[in-house]
């Protein structure tokens, strides 16, 4: 029994073990009443509506879909899912694993009992789909054909996030401006934290008088934006201590270019010197 129109599909000859992976996609034009399941799936399935219309069961809920909607098909749950017997949906879908997606899922809002977001962007997605599925035929170095796969599945989710917000936030107050700001400044010291910052400059950045951002950071931190900056590089100096690089290396990757300016800091900080540091934490190293 026929049960296309037409199917094609493509697989990834290189899926990595442990990150989020796609692992093959396609594209598909079923007859009309053509259903799969109820069955469970060992992978996430993201299925695009390019035509026509469906419905998707899962949960004990059904969806009516139709053009520019999607589900989302979670591991290991029950899903039904059928074409429509007079107007069949055709879609593009893909399937990926992986250790970290359903953290990353859930932190765009979409859970096992949250798996349907309508109003897609047909043509940026069926893009992002055909691109998608492009990668996976790189025969040549299919590595590199699995990264860029990877990297239009995260397009497709940053899609499917944007679209899932407004509902998500409904009835959420938005996070105030200062805050946003001061989530910034905290985001930006902790990863610039090597470079030669200066509170002034990240103030102007941001939009603020280097008082005001001082006082809205102590608030949010407890500490200034200098203090805050201080703690971050020597912690860093801590964990680098353990390793093999010089005092001047590790000055240098922490911020400070005067390997004597960075010793006389982490003293204050540890009340000890980098090397003694360095000495106590290798003699911990070989108690027993």
């Amino acid at each position: 029994m026929k049960t296309h129109h037409s199917i094609s599909m493509s697989i990834n000859a290189a899926p990595l073990k442990g990150e989020m992976s796609v692992l093959f996609s396609g594209q598909g034009a079923p007859v009309g009443g053509h259903f799969i399941g109820p069955a469970v799936h060992g992978y996430y399935l993201i299925h695009l509506v390019l035509d026509g219309e469906g419905v998707y069961e899962t949960l004990g809920e059904s969806h009516t879909l139709g053009t520019g909607d999607v589900f989302v098909i979670f591991p290991d749950i029950l899903v039904k899912y059928e074409a429509d017997k007079s107007n069949p949906w055709k879609y593009m879908w893909v399937a990926f694993s992986g250790e970290i997606v359903e953290e990353s899922l859930t932190s765009i809002g979409i859970a096992p009992d949250r798996t349907v977001i309508r109003g897609c962007s047909l043509p940026a997605m069926k893009r992002m789909f055909r691109s998608l599925r492009k990668s996976l035929q790189r025969a040549d170095f299919p590595k590199a054909g699995n990264m860029e796969a990877s990297g239009w599945l995260r397009l497709i989710l940053s899609e499917l996030a944007l679209l899932r917000q407004p509902a998500e936030t409904e009835a959420e107050a938005p996070p105030s401006r200062s805050f946003r700001q001061i989530d910034q400044a905290i985001r930006l010291l902790s990863l610039q934290y090597g470079q030669q910052l200066s509170i002034e400059g990240i103030a102007h950045t941001l939009g603020y008088h280097r008082a005001h951002l001082t006082k809205l950071f102590k608030e949010a931190t407890g500490l200034s934006p200098m203090q805050f900056l201080f703690k971050i590089r020597m912690k860093k100096a801590e964990e680098l201590l353990g390793g093999e690089l010089t005092i001047a290396q590790i000055a240098a990757s922490v911020g400070y270019n005067d390997p004597l300016f960075f010793t006389k800091q982490f003293h204050k900080w540890s009340g000890l010197s980098p090397t003694e540091f360095r000495k106590g934490r290798r003699e911990e190293g070989r108690l027993p």
